[in-house]
């Protein structure tokens, strides 16, 4: 047989642990919830870092072109090169042309009176002067 007391101090023992068991599996939902929403962030900081590196214009204006659904279906930003592509294709206006700039070292005039301390200084190729 066992005391009551000893009865007694093993049911508020369990009750407190159920209690406890309770709020834990309440935060842990939150958390959950709360690292949903972290990674949806992420994944919309990572479209919208790509969207600026491909020279967007109007980086909301391109998102809101983007199809999310099929970003989603394939847990993979590869599928956004090709949404980029089309979207640059059919909508160039929504993105900055970039040209390809090389330089190339031009010696300077060692007569120029305001170069004579430079040795060598940078123009594009485009606009070297002969």
């Amino acid at each position: 047989m066992i005391p009551k007391h000893r009865f007694d101090c093993i049911n508020l023992c369990l009750k407190e642990t159920k209690e406890l068991l309770k709020e834990r599996l309440a935060e842990n939902q939150l958390l959950k919830v709360r690292i949903e929403e972290l990674e949806k962030e992420l994944f919309e900081s990572k479209v919208e870092t790509i969207l600026a590196i491909n020279g967007a214009k109007n980086v909301t204006a391109v998102k809101a072109l983007i199809d999310f659904d099929a970003l989603e279906e394939n847990c993979d930003i590869s599928a956004l090169d090709e949404q980029i592509r089309i979207l640059k294709e059919n909508q160039s206006y929504l993105f900055e042309s970039r040209e390809e700039i090389s330089y190339v070292l031009v010696p300077v005039n060692s007569n120029d009176p305001l170069n004579k301390s430079i040795a060598n200084y940078v123009k594009k190729i485009g606009r070297v002067e002969k």
